[in-house]
């Protein structure tokens, strides 16, 4: 295959998509990473898109910068601990729950009432809430750390998790929109999606800043949730939109 008719496939998905990720590229066009990250660079030095971590995106588009644990940690908190006490409200005595990342989950903590809960989490900051409560099983999920989630995530945490099976899963994305959730990071999106598969009830948590938004990497679709626990400040028509398409809680 020609390199022009290469780039212009490359275009063709970034049309699409907004957002590709080079290994979506390499299932399409038969090359090598190093070949895709060369027209990826030869079309971002002529114009047409511009590069990220793993892929490109379009030239025009403003992906959302990551903000780290200690800049989310105060953001809309009165919103977070409205959501934390609805995810409180939905674990019962005896149940096997996975809490993912996010400063909206460590605060459930703050708010759980039920007794003798198995707590599974990949997320350091859950740990540190709950590790000193006799009345929960603690497991923490071990693998690569990413520092700026706190976050384990990786092959060995995934491995870990492939072998269990949780009632209940709760998992904060940073953006949704009518099609999937997204997140930052390709590693910790991969984790996420094997809990949920792994869920008897799988449950999304985001505020209402986050919809109608994208993010680098959409890791499920929105019909493939069970429910999506958010505040109460989406307005009428945002939520009649997305009732449509899950179970919301707020």
């Amino acid at each position: 295959m020609l390199k022009e008719e290469r780039q212009q496939i490359i275009l063709n998905l970034l049309a699409e998509k907004n957002i590709i990720k080079i290994s979506t590229i390499k299932k399409v066009i038969d090359v090598t990473d190093m070949t895709i990250r060369r027209d990826l660079k030869d079309l971002e030095e002529h114009g047409f898109l511009t590069r990220i971590h793993g892929g490109a995106k379009n030239k025009d588009l403003t992906v959302p910068y990551e903000l780290s644990h200690s800049e989310k940690r105060d953001l809309n908190i009165n919103e977070k601990k409205y959501i934390a006490q609805l995810i409180a409200n939905q674990i019962n005595d005896n149940d096997t729950i996975f809490l993912g990342t996010g400063t909206t989950i460590e605060l459930v903590y703050d708010f759980i009432k039920s007794k003798n809960v198995k707590v599974i989490t990949n997320s350091i900051f859950v740990f540190d809430k709950f590790k000193n409560d006799l009345n929960y099983e603690l497991i923490l999920i071990g693998g690569t750390f990413r520092s700026k989630a706190g976050a384990f995530i990786g092959a060995i945490a995934n491995e870990q998790l492939s072998s269990l099976y949780v009632q209940k899963s709760f998992i904060s994305v940073n953006a949704v929109d009518e099609f999937g959730i997204y997140n930052a990071n390709e590693e910790e999106g991969i984790l996420q999606k094997n809990i949920l598969n792994n869920s008897n009830v799988s449950y999304i948590i985001s505020d209402s800043t986050k919809f109608n938004k994208q993010d680098f990497y959409r890791f499920s679709n929105l019909d493939e949730i069970d429910f999506l626990i958010t505040d109460n400040n989406l307005s009428e028509e945002t939520l009649s939109q997305y009732l449509k398409r899950v179970n919301i809680i707020n």
